[in-house]
């Protein structure tokens, strides 16, 4: 198994291969991140796409709230107010860094989400793959109500995910989202009462934990960066992956169990 990075208080990294859970544990402050923090999720999502025994990460938090966002108030550490340009220029190595490594690493990432998702809480719902949220859940980008323009990517992600007039309304206007209504947005994978949250999460990442990973893996990469291709380009990458995939333990795997008259057994190689 892979060493990972200790984490910092704040953060609960529980390795069980094959899955690695991730949970914000600041309840009192709504789960906010600190920059310490945010640091160990970028080192420890990257250990895990590069540990061959961990084929699905699952994000969590503990409390009533998923996460309220950067700490702002505790960037001082005196509770006096943040300097003016103190929060833009650390965002090339925090959060800039942090939500293209969700995107782009090939292990799967699979969200729980209770309470408020705000500002950089909503950008780690939305950068993950497989967000399952609680019904009455609240989702927020309220960066014009403070003054200041989005980060984290929100202004990326949320029109490419919800439309650009549903992202006005988030992103312009502060306009508040409920679990419900970002799953029929399509932000999230699936809303659900609060209390089947912990039961749906944990169906998803065992389902992708005994998964072709290799062939879940470069799906993940396909879709992503399909966004940005011209379909030409995409088909040329699709066929270089379908080469890839099909060299995979796995899909021999598949193979052999479609002869034998079984369930496919995949090892995720």
């Amino acid at each position: 198994m892979k060493p990972y990075p200790t984490p910092p208080e704040g953060l609960l990294v529980v390795t069980a291969p094959p899955i690695l859970t991730l949970t914000l544990d600041r309840p009192q402050r709504r789960n906010a991140l600190t920059d310490d923090i945010v640091l160990a999720l970028i080192d420890t999502l990257e250990a895990a796409s590069a540990d061959e025994e961990i084929r699905t990460v699952l994000l969590n938090a503990t409390g009533d709230n998923f996460c309220s966002g950067f700490d702002l108030a505790g960037r001082t550490g005196d509770g006096t107010r943040p300097r003016p340009g103190s929060i833009s220029r650390r965002m090339p190595y925090l959060v800039n860094r942090l939500i293209p490594v969700m995107l782009e690493v090939q292990v799967p990432i699979v969200c729980a989400v209770r309470g408020w998702a705000v500002g950089l809480g909503l950008s780690l719902v939305l950068a993950s793959d497989f967000a399952v949220a609680a019904d009455d859940a609240r989702l927020r980008a309220p960066f014009t109500a403070m003054g200041i323009t989005p980060d984290s990517g929100t202004s990326w992600l949320l029109p490419r995910l919800a439309g650009v007039a549903r992202a006005k309304g988030m992103l312009m206007l502060g306009e508040e989202v409920s679990g419900a209504e970002a799953a029929e947005w399509g932000l999230i994978h699936r809303a659900v009462p609060p209390d089947r949250v912990d039961a749906e999460v944990a169906v998803l990442a065992d389902r992708l934990a005994s998964s072709a990973t290799v062939a879940v893996g470069l799906t993940k990469t396909l879709v992503q960066r399909g966004r940005e291709r011209s379909l030409e380009t995409h088909m040329s990458e699709e066929a270089f992956a379908m080469e890839l995939s099909s060299r995979s333990a796995d899909f021999q795997e598949w193979a052999a169990s479609r002869e034998e008259g079984r369930p496919p057994d995949f090892t995720g190689h």
